[in-house]
């Protein structure tokens, strides 16, 4: 008898206790992996997006360059599409080094420190009276962005000749989209219509511009797809420049330009929006010289 009790113990189930605490252990460890699972995956894409915005600051940056350099080496031709480009940087694009971060805030009236690391969301810094309307900011399309073909005998760009097309149309044409205004205000459409918060990540959307039909040089090709070119900008999502001048009273006499190549987009598992800022600063060869 006594061995037939202890038998019968030794087959007794689980407590209803002991099966609540496996279920708690249970829910807990699964919880925790889940959680370390979207932490990894939240870091991977983070990471993927600030390359993708590195990646869109350094093709502005090297776009910036590029149009210095020419000037720099063309400034004495009147027909270099370089230094019609920079001119209209400076002419148009550029502010005085006092006040950059100062922002009028058009609710209230009053000025507020511009801080890109404190805004509650990308959306803060667009919109009439704010930074990038205020502040006058624009972007390079980089695709635009070919080198200049001279006519050696009369030292003149041929894209200033109108019997010359660059795919398909005249070059009057292709340079008004070679840089972007949030400003641009020229036959009553705004080019602020293109700039937007990121629904992804920083980044420039290209739309076709000419077919690689009509197109005459390699570039052409070599930006073509199923036969269209997608080299103009269609919408500019989350990047801006803003550049400043060393002179205050007279910015076009500066020593040299800052150039603060701006990023906004909302990451990936955070409540605030991410930034990149890169400065570059290119020096005046009509002063520095």
């Amino acid at each position: 008898m006594r061995q037939q009790i202890t038998r019968q113990d030794s087959r007794r189930g689980d407590t209803l206790i002991e099966v609540m605490l496996s279920i708690s252990i249970f829910a807990m460890v699964s919880l925790l992996t889940i959680n370390m699972m979207n932490d990894g995956i939240n870091t991977a894409q983070r990471t993927l997006e600030a390359e993708m915005a590195r990646n869109e600051i350094d093709g502005q940056a090297e776009a910036l360059r590029y149009i210095h350099n020419n000037y720099v080496s063309e400034r004495n031709m009147d027909n270099s599409q370089f230094r019609a480009a920079w001119k209209k940087i400076v002419d148009e694009f550029t502010m005085p080094p006092s006040g950059l971060d100062d922002i009028s805030d058009p609710e209230t009236g009053t000025t507020v420190s511009f801080d890109i690391n404190g805004m509650n969301s990308c959306e803060d810094a667009y919109g009439t009276g704010r930074h990038l309307n205020k502040y006058k900011a624009f972007v390079v399309n980089p695709r635009l962005l070919v080198p200049n073909s001279f006519d050696t005998i009369n030292n003149k760009s041929n894209f200033y000749n109108k019997d010359i097309n660059y795919m398909g149309l005249p070059y009057e044409q292709i340079k008004d989209k070679m840089l972007i205004s949030y400003n641009n205000k020229e036959g009553g459409v705004s080019d602020g219509g293109l700039f937007s918060a990121p629904s992804l990540y920083p980044r420039i959307i290209y739309k076709t511009l000419g077919n690689s039909e009509s197109g005459e040089n390699i570039e052409d090709r070599a930006l073509s797809e199923n036969g269209k070119i997608y080299n103009e900008a269609a919408a500019i999502e989350g990047l801006w420049i803003n550049v400043s001048g060393n002179n205050q009273d007279n910015v076009k006499n500066s020593d040299y330009y800052d150039f603060y190549i701006r990023t906004c987009w909302q990451s990936a598992g955070t409540r605030v929006p991410s930034t990149i800022t890169t400065v570059v600063r290119l020096y005046n060869p009509e002063v520095m010289e």
